[in-house]
């Protein structure tokens, strides 16, 4: 499966290396991923099995949301980037003022309303 989500598995690698290795952040298994603490106050991302989380996220319930998108980096594969983390990233940092002006949800966005839809299925299944 590593191999099959090649592209975001080498950046979230990249990045574990950098923060963990070089930075010498902390890091904590969930499930099949690895969260690391990234300082700071900008949310969090998902790369592969790797999951990077803010000052606020990182022990918080926003890990679950996360691990969706985890979850669709399993179903998507190579097509995980292009189809989920790229529109993610947009909706994210783009689309602030738009959602307010239109009272838009950000977890109404198809990216993280999916995420969240796989994330408390996966939840339902362990019981």
């Amino acid at each position: 499966m590593f191999l099959l989500e090649f592209p975001q598995n080498l950046a979230g690698f990249l990045a574990f290396n950098y923060w963990c290795k070089l930075k010498k952040r902390p890091y904590k298994p969930y499930k099949d991923a690895l969260v690391v603490h990234v300082p700071g106050r900008w949310g969090a991302i998902t790369l592969g099995c790797y999951i990077f989380a803010d000052d606020r996220y990182y022990s918080s319930p926003l890990i679950r949301h996360e691990y969706g998108h985890r979850i669709q980096s399993r179903k998507l594969l190579f097509l995980y980037l292009p189809l989920i983390g790229i529109p993610s990233l947009i909706w994210a940092g783009a689309f602030g003022r738009y959602r307010r002006k239109h009272q838009k949800d950000y977890f109404s966005f198809y990216t993280e309303a999916w995420a969240n839809r796989l994330e408390e299925s996966d939840q339902e299944k362990l019981g």
